[in-house]
């Protein structure tokens, strides 16, 4: 069942339609493909999935992970997916530890983004995603980092801004094989348990996420979990032309953080930044987007009326 069938408007009946294919796993079809797909017919598909990245000396896991674009076909529904054999390799792709991921939106490029190995701020080596948790209307999907800690990490041990490059929302387009996948600043960096996509009033995008805590399998995060808000910008396009698709994924690039309202502050949703400007004073947009489980605590961070 496609997750974002309840909140799709009818102009995205062509969007795609999921299936779910195990944890954090999923099977997009490929007879969607932005009408210009080869392998069409029933029971084809492009399966998403994320696992733990393994030393190959060793044999134990990284604090890295393996992403993985898989052409599949199956028989029928409820039959197993099967890799193509054949015919869908211009699809296949294995993004391992050293693959390159760019780094996007207002925190890309800033000096605590900066290293030794990666001057510009805005090229990583690797991701920390392991799971799938969104699919988009334009038929990307979401992944959510998991942060690194310096005890844990020896590349984070030789340079600590090696940390802030980790913990964003990858956004990976398993349609396009030339694609490098980005890592999305604006939605900010922490721990993402689960997330749902929506669309505002007025056709914006709405990402709705809760940080690691919130009760698991639940619509409801536990006492002190963090829940956020992004809200983009402009409008999501729909179509399938590759001008409305370029337009769409740069949609997470711009828009607004907000954080839930606790126990003490106003209810509903405080502003935390937008690409732009910071509500919390004191601190830059970057500095939010780094840290915005700290900045939502702040007491004169600006209230949404």
């Amino acid at each position: 069942m496609n997750p974002l069938s309840s909140l799709l408007p009818r102009q995205f009946s062509r969007a795609p339609q999921p299936d779910s294919a195990g944890d954090g796993t999923f099977v997009l079809p490929l007879e969607w493909s932005r009408g210009r797909s080869c392998h069409r017919g029933a029971g084809q598909g492009l399966m998403v999935a994320g696992r733990e990245a393994v030393d190959a000396s060793t044999g134990t896991p990284t604090n890295l992970c393996e992403l993985s674009v898989v052409a599949v076909r199956r028989t029928g529904s409820g039959e197993p997916w099967q890799e193509v054999a054949s015919g869908g390799r211009a699809y296949d792709r294995r993004f391992t530890e050293t693959a390159p991921f760019v780094l996007t939106g207002p925190a890309a490029g800033h000096r605590l983004l900066r290293t030794v190995a990666d001057p510009s701020g805005r090229r990583v080596l690797g991701t920390s995603a392991r799971a799938c948790l969104a699919v988009t209307p334009w038929g990307t999907t979401l992944h959510g980092e998991r942060t690194l800690r310096p005890s844990a990490d020896q590349s984070v041990r030789r340079d600590p801004h090696e940390a802030n490059r980790f913990g964003w929302l990858v956004e990976l387009d398993p349609y396009d094989p030339d694609a490098t996948p980005r890592k999305r600043t604006m939605p900010g960096r922490f721990e993402r348990e689960r997330m749902a996509i929506s669309l505002t009033s007025d056709g914006r995008v709405a990402i709705d996420m809760v940080g690691v805590g919130g009760a698991a399998g639940t619509g409801a995060a536990e006492p002190g979990a963090a829940r956020y808000r992004f809200v983009s910008r402009d409008r999501v396009r729909p179509g399938t032309t590759a001008a409305e698709h370029r337009h769409n994924m740069g949609l997470l690039d711009h828009g607004t953080l907000y954080a839930a309202g606790g126990p003490g502050r106003t209810e509903g949703w405080v502003r935390l930044c937008d690409d732009e400007q910071s509500y919390v004073p004191g601190r830059s947009v970057t500095e939010v987007l780094l840290a915005p489980r700290s900045s939502d605590r702040a007491d004169d961070a600006l209230p949404l009326l």
